[in-house]
C-alpha cells in the first residue's frame, strides 16, 4: 500500500470513528426502518455534526427552498449554526430557489437574506419554478452567475452546473469535455431534475439518456439534484453518488419504494434538511444530511 492510500484510509477511519462514537438517534434511516434497503457500512445515522478541521474546504447544498416559510427559515438557521463551527466556502443550490415563479421581487426575502449569516457565495442551479415565468437571467445576474452550463471551483473540487430544463443533448457535449479536461479528482455535478429518484416526480428520462452515461464513464464523485422534496442517496455500481436534496423549505413529498431500474438507494428520508460536505485532501468528500435541529441523519465518505 502506497503512502497516498495509507493517508486516505487513515482520514476515512478517523472520520468514521468520530461519527460512530456519537450516540445514535432512536431510529436509523427511512430505508433501514422500512426493512427494504439498509444503509451500507459507509454511512451512519447519528446525532450531532461531522467533525471538522478548520482548514478543510467545505460547502453546503440545499434545494427546493425559496418559499419564505417557516421550514425554510429553520433550515437556514441550522445552516448558520453549522457555519459558525465549520468552514463553508459556498452554498450550492439544486434549484427551485424562488417560489412560485422566480419573481424578482421575492429575491431578497427568499434567495439572499435567509443565508447572509453563512457568509458564503450562492452558486445556484435553476429549477422549473425559477424559469417558468422568464426570470432566470435576472436571478443569475443577482447571484453573479453566468447562464448554465458553467463551472466553479474551490480548492480540490470542481462544480459543474447544468440546466436540466433545456437542451440536454447540447449540454452533454459540454459536460463530457469538462470531465475529460485536466482538473481536480473530485467533481460535483449539479442540476435540478434528478437522474434517479423514487418519489413524486421520479427519475428524469432525458437526463438518464444524455447525462448519466457521461457521469458514469467519468466516475463523477457526487451528483446533486432536487425537484423531489425529500432526501435520497443512490450509489451506482460504478461508485457514482447521486443525492436528491429537495428538502430546503418547500412542502415535503413521500418516499416511494420499488421503482424499477434505479441504482441501489442507500438512504432516504422525508425531512427538511441541508447537505454539508467537507473536502479532505484531494480525494475525499465527507457528506452529511442534517435536519433543522442539527441532527445528522445520513453520512457517507466518497473517495476518488
Amino acid at each position: 500500500m502506497n503512502a497516498r492510500e495509507t493517508a486516505r484510509k487513515v482520514r476515512v477511519a478517523l472520520l468514521g470513528a468520530a461519527l460512530l462514537a456519537v450516540p445514535a438517534c432512536s431510529g436509523s434511516s427511512a430505508e433501514s426502518r422500512a426493512g427494504r434497503e439498509p444503509v451500507p457500512s459507509t454511512s451512519a445515522t447519528v446525532a450531532g455534526s461531522v467533525p471538522s478541521d478548520p482548514q478543510q474546504v467545505g460547502f453546503l447544498a440545499i434545494g427546493d427552498f425559496g418559499t419564505g416559510g417557516k421550514a425554510q427559515r429553520r433550515v437556514a438557521a441550522a445552516m448558520k449554526r453549522w457555519a459558525s463551527r465549520h468552514r463553508v466556502d459556498a452554498i450550492i443550490t439544486t434549484g427551485d430557489n424562488v417560489y412560485p415563479d422566480g419573481s424578482p421581487d421575492k429575491f431578497p426575502a427568499v434567495l439572499t437574506k435567509p443565508y447572509k449569516g453563512v457568509k458564503a457565495p450562492i452558486w445556484a442551479a435553476l429549477g422549473n419554478h425559477d424559469v417558468q415565468a422568464g426570470h432566470a437571467a435576472q436571478q443569475l445576474k443577482t447571484l453573479g452567475l453566468p447562464r448554465p452550463p458553467f463551472a466553479k471551483r474551490l480548492p480540490g473540487v470542481e462544480f459543474l452546473f447544468l440546466d436540466a430544463n433545456r437542451d440536454h443533448a447540447e449540454q452533454a457535449g459540454w459536460l463530457d469535455r469538462q470531465l475529460s479536461a485536466a482538473g481536480p479528482r473530485l467533481r460535483v455535478v449539479v442540476f435540478h431534475q434528478p437522474a434517479w429518484s423514487c418519489s413524486l416526480h421520479g427519475s428524469t428520462a432525458t437526463v438518464d439518456r444524455h447525462w448519466v452515461p457521461i457521469l458514469e464513464r467519468h466516475r463523477v464523485a457526487l451528483v446533486l439534484n432536487g425537484h423531489d422534496h425529500n432526501y435520497q442517496r443512490f450509489v451506482s455500481p460504478n461508485g457514482v453518488n447521486y443525492i436528491v436534496t429537495g428538502g430546503g423549505g418547500a412542502g415535503l413529498y413521500a418516499i416511494k419504494y420499488g421503482c424499477p431500474g434505479l441504482p441501489k438507494r442507500a438512504a432516504a428520508r422525508k425531512r427538511h434538511h441541508f447537505v454539508a460536505v467537507q473536502v479532505t485532501g484531494d480525494d475525499t468528500l465527507s457528506v452529511a444530511a442534517i435536519g433543522p435541529k442539527g441532527h445528522t441523519f445520513d453520512w457517507s465518505v466518497i473517495t476518488r
